[in-house]
């Protein structure tokens, strides 16, 4: 685990720059100090960025939060998240999922459909019913508000989870950052859906299609040449190890930063279980 004081130095290493946005980029409402200016420099150095969000919204609705942010399209390659690639499986139909459904399966969704307009596109084929006794598949793109309202919620699938239905999850993420503070995220009905028995599909960070679908949009830079920049040890940093990709924590800003004010990180490392190849208090140049 190395120090650096800034992405200049993993310029002249690497070509290609996978990164998180909540944590790294931006804090929900603006960007972080710095950011903007490293990404110029990048884009300057012809070094390529590619976001790599665990967000169920797809990667045109993020590309328009970061434009209201003022950082624009022509400051970064491409994104993908972890909506984008739950998507393209259920299209392609995933023969590890699909071969536990029916041809055109009843499917319940656990979320706020505004947020996943994309789930209800005809060519997914999905019919949606409100029943869960009907269902032979569940996709989780939301979570309930408080410890209260999961623990009914996994009380309310257990059934499923005894009758073998599958449930996809459209964010691993079990905790989300908002303004108001920290919410159970996706991956949290995922976990309890889990404890249950329930046999569980995740395809963003740190799973393999993840990856997968940012190597694709790379085809022509080598894995020894592209960088993981992520603030969290379970998802970014875990994910770009299993990929074989190096990785970079970052520890001023994002879901380490408090914890990092009373505890080591060789400490969270030895915790986690992981631990990054590079370190870097911000996404500066």
């Amino acid at each position: 685990m190395h120090t650096t004081p800034g992405l200049h130095a993993l310029s002249l290493r690497y070509d290609a720059f996978l990164v998180d946005l909540y944590g790294v980029i931006h804090d929900g409402a603006r960007p972080f100090e710095g950011v903007i200016d490293a990404l110029c420099e990048l884009a300057a150095a012809q070094r390529r960025v590619v976001f790599v969000t665990n967000t169920s919204r797809a990667s045109d609705a993020v590309a328009d939060t970061l434009a209201s942010m003022g950082i624009a399209h022509d400051l970064y390659s491409a994104i993908i998240s972890s909506g984008d690639v739950t998507r393209a499986a259920l299209a392609s139909c995933d023969p590890s999922l699909f071969a536990l459904l029916p041809a055109r399966p009843r499917c319940v969704h656990l979320g706020d459909p505004s947020f996943v307009p994309w789930l209800f596109e005809p060519r997914l084929g999905l019919a949606f019913v409100d029943d869960l006794a009907l269902a032979d598949l569940v996709i989780a793109s939301g979570a309930p508000r408080d410890d209260d309202a999961l623990a009914r919620t996994r009380h309310d699938l257990a059934p499923l989870a005894a009758r073998d239905v599958p449930l996809v999850c459209t964010n691993p993420d079990r905790v989300i950052p908002t303004a108001a503070g920290l919410a159970l995220g996706p991956g949290a009905v995922a976990a309890a859906y889990a404890s249950l028995g329930g046999r569980v599909f995740m395809y963003g960070k740190p799973f393999a299609p993840m990856y997968a679908a940012a190597r694709a949009l790379l085809p022509d830079v080598a894995t020894d040449r592209i960088v993981a920049v992520g603030d969290l040890l379970d998802t970014d940093i875990r994910g770009a190890r299993a990929a074989g990709i190096v990785s970079v924590l970052v520890t001023a800003t994002g879901g380490h930063a408090a914890a990092l004010t009373t505890a080591t990180l060789d400490s969270l490392c030895a915790a986690a279980g992981v631990g990054p190849d590079f370190v870097v208090e911000r996404f500066a140049w």
